[in-house]
């Protein structure tokens, strides 16, 4: 081996370590920043329309939190949620499954804990922290129902960038969408927001933006001591 052809080796390999180095250091400090709590509260629905609305509410309208706006119009009855109480419950707020179907939350989780993660596949925190809720899903997921509620809004995620994106990364969590009245009662259009949620329904953490795996994992012994 000559003198060039050995330097650059040790240029490749060096590139290489670096890289990894890298890569296991990035990964170390994303899963210990801080995730961003906060206490789910639900906004009271106001009366049902008795007519059908003729389109949905998009994601990308949902409020800001602390933002006045008028809520959805909804196609099915709501459960308002409990004023009044320390202790604010999950309304029985309508999802629907990928072909359509409406499902009441009530129904879905069975009398189980739940825990909610709105995400799109286009968001970058979402794609990071989806890989940890697979496992937390493969793992718990006889306990605790998963509510993986997808912001499809016909523009940025469709239904063919959804079912892509899952052929790509193997998810086999349950995913429904709905029609902007999580965002709307929780005040909030950051994605990934992640909702826990006790088995007698009241609301037991919430979380905006990325959350890592050790915070995953807390959340979701801490839902199982409570039942």
């Amino acid at each position: 081996m000559n003198k060039k052809t050995r330097t650059l080796l040790i240029t490749v390999i060096s590139f290489v370590v670096l890289i990894v180095v890298a890569s296991v250091a990035y990964n170390a400090l994303r899963e210990n920043t801080p995730s961003v709590a906060f206490t789910p509260q639900v906004a009271a629905l106001p009366p049902q329309p008795a007519q059908a609305p003729s389109t949905t509410n998009q994601p990308g309208t949902e409020p800001s939190a602390g933002q006045e706006t008028a809520a959805p119009e909804q196609s099915g009855s709501v459960e308002p949620a409990e004023t009044g109480s320390e202790e604010p419950k999950m309304p029985n707020l309508p999802f629907y499954t990928l072909d359509g179907k409406e499902i009441l939350f009530e129904d879905i989780r069975e009398g189980k804990p739940v825990v909610i993660n709105y995400f799109a596949s286009w968001c970058p925190p979402c794609r990071e922290e989806l890989p940890h809720f697979q496992r937390a899903f493969d793992a718990y997921g006889d306990r605790i129902s998963f509510i993986f509620l997808n912001a499809m809004d016909g523009q940025r995620e469709t239904k063919a960038t959804l079912e892509t994106f899952v052929k790509q990364t193997n998810f086999t969590g349950p995913i429904y969408t709905d029609e902007g009245l999580f965002g709307y009662v929780f005040q909030t259009n950051s994605l990934p927001t992640t909702v826990f949620v006790n088995a007698d329904g009241t609301l037991a953490n919430g979380y905006l933006g990325y959350v890592s795996e050790s915070v995953l994992i807390e959340n979701l012994e801490a839902l199982l001591t409570q039942e």
